[in-house]
């Protein structure tokens, strides 16, 4: 199996913010949910990128094709 079978669709959510990203893992989907909720919400980075890892929801979705 290659790594794109691996990849899985996570929703992510903190507070009523949610993204759905796609990782490997439910670790790695929270950080591609910090990252993605940093540049939606720019005012919001400072705390978004402190929050701690079990702030986050992380819902796994279906794996992704």
């Amino acid at each position: 199996m290659d790594d794109h079978s691996q990849q899985h669709k996570y929703q992510v959510s903190v507070g009523h913010a949610s993204v759905v990203v796609q990782s490997a893992s439910a670790h790695e989907a929270i950080r591609a949910a910090r990252e993605k909720l940093c540049r939606d919400f720019p005012r919001l980075w400072d705390v978004i990128a402190k929050l701690a890892d079990s702030r986050f929801q992380v819902l796994d979705l279906w794996p992704a094709t």
